[in-house]
């Protein structure tokens, strides 16, 4: 029996013992011979993925940030060593820093812009050997992935961003992939949960994404992050604020039409808040060549904030144009009744009719409210009474159908396959 002080030193220098046997005749060049026929010679390479973290997606670039555990799985009979007879074994050899002695899948990333492996306070990744020649390879790396977004149905979106791996040289002759069968995708607690604009819906990994070329067809695998835009931002910083202008904007309708500095002012301020509010939202998205829900909501709004304004202009030249009918009549019935008082003079002394007992009768806040609510004869102040209550109403009916439209678009954008 081996003392247990010695027992691990031997296992060690066994270790060191079979990795200096099986790299002795080693050609990391050549990939690793077929272990059946059923793939006709190509490497079986079994894939497994951890989501440590998912940042900043960032809409205007079309990118997101991943750091993830990337493993691969294959089976390589040149790295056997339980038949080379060695006493006890151990269950698997773990190989830190072996990369450039070993054959490993050529394995990159299509759709990533940046990345880098991290290496505090060493370089976090291993390799794993087992008896019976199987190969486990775990890396933890960073990247910034491309992720074209459509935008069509901002804030209400859906996005389905693509992960792919694919063998950078080698064919579907040399090397096919294939999911964990079991978990092919794990995801760290919290990730997808905690971004502060979108939330982790889904993940799938059942696309195909074969690449073929003119140099050959190239095995790929895909996973599909299907994420859903947080809606409570852009209710509060978004729709309430717009909807609150355009309601101010009705103030307008109840202000008396000869308030010209009050209505146009008003009219003026709420355009340009609409105005600012409008470029300040573009600035955080990038220019695209269809038109998304958002404007739709922002043009509408804008449409009945500059509405109002263009309701007073009617308005006031109306009664410009009334007021300048009567001046008229009035001066032509001035001139009458001087010519009627002229030919007066001739029959009788002229006495001016009495004037000591009118009076001006105060107005009371029910008159005024009567006021508001009755309909006038006079058609500028009748053009303000049906703005109080139609300018509202066709609001209204617009905030029905827009929000049932999006509803629905939302739920028909919810799958990956509509996104495609």
């Amino acid at each position: 029996m081996v003392p247990v002080g010695i027992r691990g030193e031997y296992s060690m220098r066994s270790e060191q013992e079979i990795l200096n046997t099986l790299l002795k005749n080693y050609d990391m060049r050549v990939r690793p011979p077929p272990v059946n026929t059923s793939t006709e010679g190509a490497v079986n390479v079994r894939v497994n993925i951890m989501i440590r973290m998912l940042s900043k997606i960032d809409v205007v670039n079309m990118e997101y940030s991943i750091q993830l555990t990337f493993r691969e799985e294959w089976t390589d009979p040149r790295l056997a060593y339980e038949h080379l007879g060695f006493y006890n074994p151990p269950a698997f050899l773990t190989v830190p820093h072996v990369k450039k002695s070993l054959w490993i899948p050529d394995t990159f990333f299509p759709t990533e812009k940046a990345a880098h492996r991290h290496l505090i306070d060493m370089e976090n990744m291993f390799l794993r050997i087992h008896p019976d020649g199987k190969v486990l390879y775990s890396s933890r790396i960073s990247l910034t992935s491309s992720c074209p977004m459509r935008l069509q149905l901002y804030p209400l979106d859906y996005q389905s961003c693509n992960f792919d791996m694919v063998s950078y040289a080698h064919t579907m002759n040399d090397i096919m992939y294939e999911w964990d069968p079991v978990k092919p995708v794990q995801v760290k607690p919290g990730v997808g949960s905690d971004l502060p604009n979108f939330v982790l819906e889904n993940i799938t990994t059942n696309t195909d994404c074969t690449s073929h070329t003119n140099t050959g067809s190239y095995g790929c695998l895909r996973m599909n992050l299907l994420l859903k835009r947080q809606f409570s931002y852009y209710l509060v910083q978004l729709y309430a604020p717009t909807t609150m202008i355009v309601i101010v904007s009705w103030v307008s309708f109840w202000i008396d039409l000869h308030s010209t500095a009050g209505r146009v002012a008003l009219g003026v301020t709420t355009l340009l808040t609409m105005t600012t509010m409008q470029s300040a939202i573009n600035a955080k998205l990038p220019p695209v060549s269809y038109v998304k829900v958002v404007d739709v909501w922002l043009g509408a709004c804008q449409a009945f904030v500059f509405g109002a304004l263009l309701e007073y202009a009617f308005v006031s030249y109306q009664d410009s144009a009334r007021q300048n009918d009567r001046a008229r009549e009035k001066a032509a019935r001035k001139a009458q009744k001087r010519r009627e008082k002229l030919e007066m003079v001739d029959a009788e002394v002229y006495q001016p009719p009495c004037t000591c007992h009118t009076f001006e009768a105060r107005e009371t806040f029910r008159d005024k409210l009567r006021r508001y609510f009755t309909k006038p004869d006079y058609l500028p102040a009748k053009i303000d009474f049906y703005a109080r209550f139609v300018v509202p109403l066709a609001f209204l009916a617009f905030n029905i159908i827009y929000w049932v439209s999006c509803l629905i678009m939302s739920a028909n954008a919810s799958t990956p396959e509509s996104l495609v």
